[in-house]
């Protein structure tokens, strides 16, 4: 046996196993949070684990499939919507995930404005007429909204992005709004 193993054998103070000095900060150093980096640390050291990723966000009309009508060329489409009516966004999953958990980090995201539902203030109605150069058409109420793709997932031990949960959403922004094909 080598004498770092003999009985008896002085144990260095701030050594490592292999006897190297372990190295030490000054004793009159005061660490702070702001001295460790700008936010939350993963214990793997790894980015901290976001809530919901958000990513390929565009603008979209998002209509309320119970006031849209639809024409052929010609025909006058007319939708009309009492003060209170609500309609809801869409949310795709390839494993279910509450809806307040995307909705909030849409709000945080994209817009503070975005939600899952919205809810006309006033009665609200239109009419057009499909054109003459469209075979058809549609009407619709609904809202300016956005679309977006979103994932849910953590970071393994290697640092490394491992997805739980994923889909699509297509929420409203604002109300209420007719659109036309």
């Amino acid at each position: 046996m080598g004498d770092a193993f003999a009985e008896g054998a002085p144990t260095q103070v701030n050594a490592d196993q292999d006897g190297n000095p372990i190295p030490q900060a000054p004793d009159d150093v005061d660490v702070d949070g702001s001295a460790l980096g700008s936010g939350p640390v993963h214990p793997d050291g790894c980015p901290p684990d976001p809530t919901v990723s958000i990513t390929k966000v565009k603008h979209t009309f998002v209509g309320d499939k119970t006031k849209t009508v639809y024409g052929q060329s010609g025909i006058t489409l007319k939708v009309e919507v009492l003060k209170g009516h609500t309609w809801t966004g869409t949310i795709t999953y390839s494993a279910k995930l509450s809806e307040s958990i995307i909705v909030a980090s849409a709000e945080e995201t994209i817009s503070g404005s975005i939600s899952y539902a919205k809810t006309t203030s006033v009665a609200l109605g239109g009419t057009w007429k499909v054109p003459a150069n469209q075979s058809d058409g549609w009407l619709a109420l609904g809202s300016k909204g956005y679309s977006f793709n979103w994932e849910r997932g953590s970071y393994n031990g290697g640092c490394k992005w491992v997805v739980s949960s994923h889909g699509t959403a297509k929420l409203p922004a604002l109300s209420p709004y007719l659109a036309h094909s």
